[in-house]
């Protein structure tokens, strides 16, 4: 009767936890998941700061046209009296007399924002038009 409850009592010498070839299983899955998102991360996040630098494109366009109904031509940057957050982009006003205006937020070097660039136009009749690259 002795062998019979050896049988029935469990084995206490197995030790539970995870093997190297779970473990190596894992890590493997963990790394083909990561490939895939990092990109996608990456291409995300420089779609929100492109959208950061259009913002301050369309205002710098508004400001645009304030100073033209007032003085009959464009300003430059300084005339239009625009707070503009230059730590991503880098942005620059280029005016044309009284025919139009453009407006360029480049992406600063060294960023995530590198490489990329916002361009905006206004002419005299108030049409504007806003192009992003780079993204």
């Amino acid at each position: 009767m002795e062998s019979n409850q050896e049988e029935m009592m469990p084995k206490q010498d197995r030790k539970s936890g995870f093997t190297l070839l779970e473990l190596l299983i894992v890590v493997i899955i963990v790394s083909i998941l990561a490939a895939v998102a990092l990109p996608r991360f990456t291409k995300m996040t420089k779609r929100a700061r492109s959208s950061e630098a259009a913002n301050a494109i369309g205002t710098v366009l508004t400001a645009e046209s304030l100073y033209y109904q007032e003085n009959d031509k464009f300003g430059n940057k300084a005339d239009l009296l625009v707070d503009l957050n230059e730590v991503n982009f880098t942005y620059t006003v280029t005016p044309n007399g009284s025919a139009n205006a453009s407006a360029t937020g480049t992406g600063a070097a060294g960023t995530s924002t590198a490489g990329i660039s916002v361009t905006g136009t206004i002419d005299s009749a108030g049409s504007r038009t806003i192009a992003t690259s780079g993204i």
